[in-house]
């Protein structure tokens, strides 16, 4: 993001160390209910909570020598794991994460903007009332019209903005979904259930 447009809050969330803990919530997601489903060791998810750690710069180190973000990533978490690492990502692919990740960045970016769209709500209404009989000139075809008021004008802008918000939660509904399919989106390596654990889960 650019840093001299975006506020600190919304820029943390596109920031590699939150994509990269973002990364390790579904790889322990997936091995939780994995552990679960009895395809991997009973308290591996337990071990590999305690000793994970996100380390950016070892990730870009490994992924110069391995040229795969996903390798990077996950051989950076084994070195902390230990062997139990090698239960992570079990049947999984690169864009079961990747894409799974970026949705639910959109989703904690979209819960930014809609307490702004709360907030703007908030002052529209005040100031719609507040000014409800101040007169001001209206505006037809870019020109003088009637008179108006400027209350009414702010009213026009408070129920704008209460469909922008119906939008804005109908976008957060949409893209509040995650793939853990496998390669492909099969399943073939991967129990559906695994995915609606995820989902769920996340």
């Amino acid at each position: 993001m650019n840093e001299r447009y975006s506020r600190k809050e919304m820029a943390k969330i596109w920031e590699e160390e939150n994509k990269y803990k973002i990364w390790l919530s579904i790889e322990v997601a997936a091995a939780e209910a994995m552990e679960k489903l009895k395809l991997i060791p009973k308290g591996v998810t337990s071990t590999i909570k305690k000793r994970a750690k996100i380390n950016v710069d070892r990730i870009h180190k490994i992924e110069n020598q391995v040229h795969h973000d996903m390798i990077a990533f996950l051989s950076s978490i084994t070195e902390k794991v230990g062997s139990e690492g090698k239960f992570l990502h079990n049947g999984m692919t690169s864009s079961d994460i990747l894409d799974t990740c970026f949705n639910f960045q959109l989703v904690q970016a979209s819960k930014i903007l809609n307490k702004d769209i709360d907030e703007i709500l908030q002052v529209l209404k005040y100031k719609s009332l507040k000014y409800k009989n101040t007169i001001c000139i209206a505006r037809s075809h870019g020109i003088h019209a009637e008179p108006t008021t400027f209350g009414f004008k702010l009213a026009s802008f408070y129920e704008e903005f209460k469909r922008n918000k119906k939008r804005l939660e109908s976008a957060i509904k949409e893209i509040s979904t995650c793939a853990i399919s496998g390669a492909v989106g099969t399943f073939a390596n991967v129990d559906p259930r695994v995915e609606a654990y995820v989902a769920k889960k996340m």
